[in-house]
């Protein structure tokens, strides 16, 4: 199976214009090589006993999470193999190849989001647009909408990290209806009460919101909160919404309540993560790293939290260095390829020229 080469076109906008510091609170890419390969074991040990690398995205998605999230999966592991010492190729090989198939089947026409996210057949995307009950959209609401998408990624910042922020956040489409693009932005849990306290979480756990605009022309860039306008006025371009938090419809003055509660809930949890030390963050790191795959380690009959051998990994060990250059902002697909480790990892792993 070719995919490297597609990949690497999708996800470079990830690191376009950016540099490894960029994320926070920890450089992951150098905290990864500790422990990841021990984690790709128990992914592996999980796809064994559900017989996943032999199942179809239909038959597995309710274990998956969502196609941004599983292209943020790949994009780790390939500087964790490059950080991983006398590192096991074929059991990277085989989870590289299980999420880039997966991706493959559910999002065909863009798997690796070079400039979409379709996540939806034609005829799904039909079915979404007669079943929700539109309201009419104006300026002022399109401005309350973006309020609460900054709210609603806040939080999930906070929750997740920019460990597995897409975890947390995605965005489908754009998708055609007529003369109009639909956008679906989706926030599937904002309650994951096995990493933080309740104090810090939601009162709904799901959040979704639709947009249908005229005249607005929308890319997303490989994860759904890189999503950008490219031409068009998506604050007048607005012309039917709907929100839908645990399955409900919200009202304006609804959604103005919870913009407010998700915002404090961000505060309260951006307070909470800056007093931790290093120590506690690389603990939250792998603990979160692991939830995301919380649903198909279970399924499996697998405790999806790390391991004693995963944590002892990284007790009290400095983070790696010299596998990506800090203060490096790459300008083009190719050197990206290099920097990143892509055509070592191609060739290394997956026995491909890129």
């Amino acid at each position: 199976m070719s995919w490297i080469k597609d990949w690497a076109e999708g996800s470079f906008s990830l690191f376009s214009g950016n540099t490894v510091e960029a994320f926070q609170p920890l450089d992951f890419f150098h905290f990864y090589g500790l422990w990841y390969d021990l984690w790709v074991k128990q992914f592996l040990k999980a796809a064994e006993k559900l017989n996943a690398e032999n199942k179809s995205y239909q038959e597995l998605k309710d274990l998956l999470s969502t196609p941004s999230n599983m292209r943020a999966i790949i994009q780790k592991i390939i500087p964790a193999y490059l950080g991983t010492a006398n590192p096991n190729k074929g059991e990277y090989a085989r989870m590289a190849n299980f999420f880039a198939r997966m991706l493959m089947e559910c999002c065909p026409n863009d798997p690796f989001g070079k400039t979409s996210n379709p996540f939806h057949t034609e005829k799904e995307v039909q079915e979404i647009y007669k079943q929700i009950i539109w309201k009419e959209g104006n300026p002022a609401i399109a401005r309350k909408l973006g309020r609460l998408i900054t709210a609603a990624g806040s939080l999930v910042h906070g929750l997740y990290n920019d460990v597995v922020t897409d975890f947390g956040w995605d965005a489908y489409g754009p998708y055609k209806i007529n003369d109009q693009t639909l956008l679906i932005r989706d926030f599937p849990d904002l309650q994951p009460e096995d990493l933080w306290d309740k104090n810090f979480l939601a009162k709904i756990k799901s959040l979704k919101i639709y947009g249908l605009y005229k005249d607005v022309e929308w890319q997303i860039n490989c994860v759904g909160c890189h999503t950008t306008v490219k031409n068009g006025s998506p604050i007048t371009g607005l012309k039917k919404y709907a929100v839908v938090a645990d399955g409900k419809y919200l009202t304006e003055s609804g959604i103005d309540e919870l913009i407010k509660e998700l915002s404090d809930k961000a505060e309260k949890i951006y307070q909470e993560i800056r007093k931790k030390g290093f120590e506690e963050l690389k603990t939250l790191v792998m603990l979160q790293e692991c939830y995301q795959l919380k649903k198909f380690m279970s399924a499996a009959g697998l405790d999806w939290r790390p391991t004693n051998e995963m944590s002892e990994r990284i007790i009290n060990k400095p983070l790696l260095t010299g596998i990506l250059p800090h203060g490096k902002i790459m300008t083009n697909v190719e050197e990206y390829k290099e920097i990143f480790g892509l055509r070592r990892f191609a060739k290394e792993v997956l026995n491909k020229t890129i």
